[in-house]
Formats: structure tokens, C-alpha cells, sequence
């Protein structure tokens, strides 16, 4: 009895192997080709006048990071100049231009725009900062040290925030005593702010088993006073977690030298009375335990 599945299989499978032969067949008859001749590779300028054990990376090695200047440091991290710069020229040139802090908020984008600045400097710049940024926030508060004041949160977040061109929303989850849990950056936004949704904020409380939160955000403009969206989102929030039995212990507003402490300033409830502009001694209030 004929198998017409099994006849089409076999002429594919004959059809394949011939295909298979006359591409060898191919392979063979045909000449190997002439190798192109290499580009000649383009040198970076090296740095003039400087001993071996004068030049940044080795002066670091010797002496420690905090015997270098800021050009140095970035020579470092840059590693190599360009065809009409050398590595501290070139780093001389960026910090005179954008300043140090003006440098390390610069986006990714914004750097690759520079001449000599391809994705592997400009990401090791980015790394570097990310990674010191972190470092700080880990290092200057305990992981089971409790949360008492909206200060405590400025001091602990405003490294990670602080200069910062765009805004972020970060939500802390905490337990029944307001050690931190776990922390989330739930929204990155635009200078102009960032579209925040109240599930949104709840979402990691809830899956965590959090009974306490505190949310934290940056004003990229160097004001830490509430905006009425601020205080709309806040409000929103407060009914949303006292509903779902989770305690808003605070909201609090960062930038590089100031914060705003919601919670202080009496608006978790949605009050319309404002205690302060923006809380500047940090004294504990109700809801922080002393």
C-alpha cells in the first residue's frame, strides 16, 4: 500500500542531498580568496612628556585614588585619548566644560555627542557613577536600622537621586517596626515628571508583605516643595493603602540639598494645611517611631 507522505519525504530528502553535493561541488571548483590588505590602525595619542610610573592608572596603583585630581581620575576610567588628544587632555577638556557634577548627570546620549567618546568610555563613566551612587546609599544606613524621620531618608536616597536630570519614584517596602525590606525604583520619567499610578506604588508592598511604606522622589529642579500633583498622588495613596491595610509612613522629596517630608508636613491625609514649606531639623513626627 503506498505511503504518499512517505514517498514526499524521501524525494525531499534526495532533493536536500543533492543540493548538498553540487554545493560542495561548488566549494571546491571555486578559487580561495585574496585577503584584503589590513587598514592601517589608527593610534591614539599617548601622553607627552610623562614617565611610565607618572601616568595616571600607575600613580593610582601607587599611590591611592585620593592622591589623584579630578582629571586624573577620569583619564583613569576614559583610559585612552584620541587621535588628536591624549587621555588627560581629553578629560582635562570635558571637566572644564561640564564641571564635575555637570558631568556625571549628563546622559548616556548626551556624551556619546563628544568627540572621542565612544559606548565603552562613555558606559564605564556611567558604571562608575551608578556603582558610587549605590555604594553610598548602601553604605550610610543599616539594613536593619529603622526609619524615623523624613532626614533619615533624605540622607540615605539623596546620593541616589540628588543629581538626577530626570525624576525617579522609589518605593520602600518595610516591616512592622520600618526597617527596610526591600526598595524599588518603580518609575524613571521625564524632567518634567513621571506619571505615577497608585496600584503601581502598592504592587510591591503587597508582594512583598510589607505593613509599611515609604515613597521617594526627586524634583530635578533643585526645589523640594510639593507640586499639586505631588500632593494629588499622595492623597490618592494614603486612602489606597489605609484600604488595604498598609501603613504610608511618608513621602519624601529629594534633591541634592534639600527634601520635603510629606508625612511631616501633615499631607498623608490629604490635608490642605501645610505645617512647613519643606522640613529642614527632621524632627520625628507621629507617624515615625522615636
Amino acid at each position: 500500500m503506498r505511503d504518499p507522505l512517505a514517498e514526499l519525504e524521501a524525494e525531499w530528502a534526495a532533493a536536500d542531498a543533492e543540493q548538498a553535493r553540487r554545493s560542495e561541488q561548488a566549494e571546491g571548483d571555486r578559487e580561495p580568496p585574496v585577503p584584503a590588505p589590513r587598514a592601517a590602525k589608527k593610534r591614539r595619542k599617548g601622553i607627552d612628556g610623562l614617565a611610565p610610573e607618572d601616568q595616571p592608572r600607575e600613580r593610582l596603583m601607587r599611590l591611592g585614588p585620593a592622591s589623584l585630581s579630578n582629571t586624573e581620575l577620569l583619564a583613569v576610567l576614559l583610559s585612552t585619548g584620541d587621535q588628536e588628544t591624549n587621555v588627560l587632555e581629553k578629560s582635562r577638556e570635558l571637566l572644564a566644560d561640564r564641571g564635575l557634577v555637570g558631568l556625571l548627570r549628563s546622559d548616556l546620549r548626551d556624551l556619546m555627542r563628544v568627540t572621542g567618546l565612544g559606548p565603552a568610555k562613555v558606559t564605564r563613566v556611567k558604571a562608575a557613577v551608578e556603582l558610587a551612587a549605590r555604594g553610598l546609599a548602601d553604605d550610610e544606613w543599616p539594613a536593619r536600622e529603622p526609619f524615623r524621620s523624613g532626614r533619615q531618608v533624605f540622607e540615605r536616597y539623596r546620593a541616589l537621586l540628588g543629581d538626577l536630570i530626570h525624576e525617579e519614584v522609589w518605593v520602600l517596602v518595610l516591616d512592622q517596626q520600618h526597617c527596610l525590606i526591600r526598595e524599588e525604583r518603580l518609575y524613571k520619567g521625564m524632567v518634567h515628571g513621571a506619571a505615577v499610578r497608585v496600584a503601581e506604588l502598592l504592587r510591591p508592598v503587597i508582594v512583598h508583605q510589607g505593613p509599611a511604606m515609604i515613597v521617594v522622589h526627586n524634583h530635578p529642579s533643585g526645589s523640594s516643595a510639593p507640586s499639586a500633583a505631588d500632593r494629588q498622588m499622595t492623597s490618592e495613596l494614603a486612602q489606597a493603602a489605609q484600604t488595604m491595610g498598609i501603613e504610608l509612613l511618608d513621602h519624601v522629596i529629594v534633591t541634592r540639598s534639600s527634601f520635603a517630608s510629606m508625612g511631616q508636613m501633615g499631607l498623608l491625609t490629604g490635608s490642605s494645611t501645610d505645617q512647613a514649606a519643606t522640613a529642614s531639623d527632621g524632627s520625628a513626627s507621629a507617624r515615625y517611631r522615636a
